[in-house]
């Protein structure tokens, strides 16, 4: 019986030795790191002037940085070329016609991000847009073309992000966010209730 206490109780003390050895691995994050990322992005209109339209798929991409604010706390502001807009089926005077409304952003969130557990983390924060093209392509059984429709938007886009990442390795991470605009996107004269909404799925890479 007290052989049987004493292997217990030596278990017992690596079991303990071997959990307070295991390292917190947001400890040993870089404090400063910057990089690049790329993202699949599924772009809307939403709210009650949005109509009836649909997810238009595209991309975004551009530069990053991550600064350490504490042991699981960091700022992560970016800068990002945003490709996105909505698609619309329309009848018009009984003609089908296909539309895909194109909007350009050159997008700045500043993320603030949590390790809530090793390499899992919350992020949340702001961005504003800045629009640099905006234009409409439609396809019809009489044809097809492009117009510029920039006059018709504002040229700027506010925001908020929510998104959760996981770290690959210490240079690779994965990235999915969803961001919704707070302001209408219509221009000044416009009364419309129209906002954006894009979901997206990144990789970035820390150099």
């Amino acid at each position: 019986m007290k052989n049987l206490f004493l292997v217990a109780s030596v278990l017992l003390y690596f079991s303990n030795f071997s959990f307070a050895q295991t390292p917190d691995v947001t400890a040993q994050k870089s404090e400063t790191r910057f990089g690049v990322k790329a993202a699949l992005i599924f772009s809307n209109f939403v709210g009650d002037d949005a109509g009836d339209t649909k997810t238009l798929t595209s991309f975004s991409g551009g530069f990053f940085g991550t600064f350490k604010l504490g042991q699981k706390l960091y700022l992560q502001p970016e800068i990002l070329y945003s490709l996105q807009g909505a698609r619309q089926n329309l009848i018009i005077e009984g003609t089908n016609v296909k539309a895909e409304l194109r909007t350009n952003y050159v997008t700045i969130p500043i993320m603030l991000k949590y390790y809530f557990v090793n390499d899992f983390s919350l992020e949340a924060g702001p961005y504003i847009g800045f629009l640099t093209s905006a234009k409409v392509k439609f396809a019809s059984p009489f044809g097809s073309g492009t117009e510029n429709i920039d006059e018709i938007f504002k040229s700027t886009d506010f925001g908020l992000g929510l998104g959760f990442n996981y770290d690959a390795t210490d240079n690779v991470f994965l990235n999915a966010r969803y961001s919704f605009g707070l302001t209408q996107i219509g221009d000044a004269e416009s009364d419309n209730n129209v906002k954006n909404s894009v979901i997206q799925f990144a990789l970035g890479i820390r150099f």
